[in-house]
């Protein structure tokens, strides 16, 4: 008689060592489910599995501390850039690029507020004056320099001495 095929799926183990392996060597979660030939949701699943976890972070833990190691190597041999990204990293408070300079600054908002008021008071009596000689048939122009030019013939600007 033939055995009956079980329904579902087939059941994945993993090899935890071989895990803490790939991990150990560097490779991300989704190089390591390639390598093992497994869909990245399958290890999603299995990571809540103490030994699973405890394998990625073991094999993390191990490649972070060669990758120190080596870069301490480099640093003590005289390699510059690793001397400089050493100290940059392990002691930032007196090795850093740039300088932060703070500054305190105080401004005083009433005051900011009354001079805006002021100049638009300025500039609605300037508004003022202009409509109220437009309606008595006058023209007024202001030069660059805002004083007043007025021309009592009509609302373009007058020809000046010379052209007359």
């Amino acid at each position: 008689m033939e055995a009956k095929k079980k329904p579902g799926r087939k059941a994945i183990n993993l090899d935890h060592n071989e895990i803490e392996r790939l991990a150990g060597m560097g490779l991300n979660e989704r190089q390591i489910c390639a390598s093992l030939g497994i869909n990245p949701s399958t290890l999603t699943r299995k990571k809540h599995i103490k030994s699973i976890k405890n394998a990625l972070e073991k094999g993390r833990a191990k490649a972070i501390a060669q990758v120190s190691s080596k870069l301490f190597d480099n640093a003590i041999e005289g390699k510059e850039t690793s001397i400089i990204w050493f100290l940059k990293n392990r002691d930032p408070d007196n090795w850093k690029d740039r300088n932060i300079l703070e500054t305190n600054h105080t401004i005083n908002l009433s005051h900011v507020i009354n001079s805006a008021k002021d100049r638009v008071g300025d500039a609605t009596q300037t508004i003022k004056r202009l409509d109220e000689s437009i309606n008595k048939g006058k023209g007024i122009f202001l030069d660059n320099k805002g004083t007043e030019n007025i021309d009592s013939g009509s609302l373009s600007p007058s020809k000046t001495k010379t052209e007359s």
